[in-house]
């Protein structure tokens, strides 16, 4: 990898959705964009608040037993996902964030009717981690790769200061431009992408498409760095999280109707007229109609 970059900073003012056409410039010159406020300190502390019991009790490392996904996943990270059937103030303020919602609405719909929730998850990087192998989280789907069109939009949440000594994470910005493929490691084509690092105060987010070039950095540090990774997924695609089976039909009821379509609690209309997700051949959001 060569020379150091830095992504562009966007700051939110008192009309939030103001930021989306800068964000969206950006994004597509490098691959993603760091937006500070986003997510607000106080949400990003309630959300660690809500999820501190789930923390008590995850031990870091990865659970698969497959040496690719221990390796991606490290040794000193813990990682956990349904967080919507967790933490209110993680459905308000970052599944249901606008800004990332209308960054998704830009970059997804033109090749899909709708999106959904691919993974909401907690990535702690403890004291000592190693840097995680730069990757592309389109490469998830290979069956589905193609240079013109994206798959998936994320946003890196910071829920602790990031710092590139404590885990930042690591950008390729411009490498999003490379040909569709899947990618476990920085390879030759990489090479002339410089890197970037999204240091960002608590309560920012760092958008990116699934296309750019990154992954989490070492903690060289004593301390724990909090995020939380919201991805959407377009809608003919299977997620990553079977979020369904972590949010039952009482949680979900409770929720905003767009957080229970994000959360796979509706069906997929594609524009060609396919109908897919379906609860006796009907939409899934009329289980919520019955009694």
């Amino acid at each position: 990898m060569s020379d150091m970059a830095e992504l562009t900073r966007l700051e939110v003012g008192d009309d939030a959705l103001a930021v989306v056409p800068d964000a969206l410039e950006a994004i597509a010159t490098d691959g993603g964009v760091i937006v500070h406020d986003m997510l607000g300190r106080d949400a990003a502390h309630r959300i660690v608040s809500d999820l501190a019991p789930e923390y008590d009790v995850t031990a870091p490392g990865s659970k698969s037993g497959i040496e690719n996904w221990e390796r991606f996943h490290g040794s000193r990270t813990i990682r956990f996902t349904g967080l919507a059937a967790r933490s209110d103030a993680f459905v308000e303020h970052a599944l249901l964030n606008p800004i990332l919602l209308a960054v998704a609405d830009a970059l997804l719909r033109p090749h899909a009717a709708d999106f959904w929730l691919n993974t909401g998850q907690v990535m702690a990087v403890g004291p000592g981690e190693e840097a995680q192998y730069l990757h592309r989280d389109e490469g998830n789907w290979p069956e589905a790769l193609a240079d013109d069109k994206e798959l998936t939009v994320s946003c890196m949440f910071a829920l602790s200061d990031f710092t590139r000594e404590n885990g930042a994470t690591v950008v390729q910005p411009g490498s999003q431009v490379l040909p569709a493929g899947v990618r476990r490691g920085a390879s030759e084509s990489d090479r002339d992408y410089p890197t970037a690092y999204a240091e960002m105060p608590a309560g920012s987010g760092m958008i990116y498409t699934g296309k750019v070039v990154h992954g989490a950095g070492a903690n060289t540090t004593d301390e724990w760095r909090y995020g939380t990774h919201v991805s959407f997924v377009v809608g003919w695609l299977r997620p990553e999280e079977a979020s369904p089976l972590m949010v039952d039909r009482e949680r979900a009821a409770a929720l905003p109707q767009r957080a229970r379509e994000l959360l796979g609690w509706s069906s997929y209309h594609s524009d060609g007229g396919g109908r897919t997700w379906l609860v006796d051949f009907e939409d899934a959001s009329r289980l919520f109609d019955r009694p």
